[in-house]
């Protein structure tokens, strides 16, 4: 069992944690009988911090790049749609962390990101189910296949998000191999004029 000291440590570990880190929207969900369905009757912040309409207009910023409450929540209703868990607020939840952690800084980032995020989401489910100690052999490999393409189309999302990031600026490299087998790589040669030895070395 913990002394006292222990648990005041932990709490001032967890305070120090959550000073340094900005909230994320946590959406609760309550059961309507009616409908059988789970809908969603509570916005909250990670922190516990006050909820108005500039916290949740600034941590859906951080979350979809956007400060446009009608906006942000269509991106997250989208993404959450394309992730595996079943309740509808957990999904919510999760795209909220996830996205607010790539810090996307427009909603064509966010979108791209949320993608990225569903589709590593269905990746790690197929590796789950894959592994499942009463699985047939011919399933798990076709499992571990499904979760190769997803993880790779994953891959390739992020690369793009990375690219719209950057601004698609490239940096491309040109390299010489010599006799001696010694490589001596030359960036941006097109910037500037190919020195003297350079060119000598082009025309041999």
């Amino acid at each position: 069992m913990k002394t006292q000291n222990e648990i005041n440590k932990s709490q001032r570990e967890v305070d120090c944690y959550t000073a340094d880190s900005e909230p994320f929207l946590e959406w609760n969900a309550k059961l309507n009988e009616k409908t059988g369905e789970r809908e969603v009757v509570a916005i909250e912040l990670s922190d516990g911090s006050k909820v108005d309409r500039d916290s949740i207009k600034a941590a859906l910023k951080r979350t979809t790049g956007t400060a446009d409450v009608a906006i942000g929540e269509k991106i997250l209703n989208k993404v959450a749609r394309g992730m595996t868990g079943k309740r509808r607020d957990l999904r919510m939840t999760d795209a909220s962390t996830l996205l607010a952690a790539l810090r996307p800084k427009d909603e064509t980032e966010a979108m791209l990101a949320g993608q990225f995020i569903a589709l590593q989401d269905s990746g790690m489910k197929c590796l789950r189910e894959a592994n499942l100690p009463n699985q047939d052999f011919y399933d798990a490999e076709r499992l571990f296949l499904l979760a190769n393409k997803l993880l790779n189309t994953a891959n390739q999302t992020m690369q793009t998000v990375l690219k719209y990031r950057s601004g698609g600026q490239q940096t491309v490299q040109v390299v010489h191999v010599h006799n001696e087998g010694q490589a001596i790589v030359a960036q941006n040669l097109s910037h500037g004029t190919p020195r003297e030895g350079a060119r000598e070395k082009t025309v041999n």
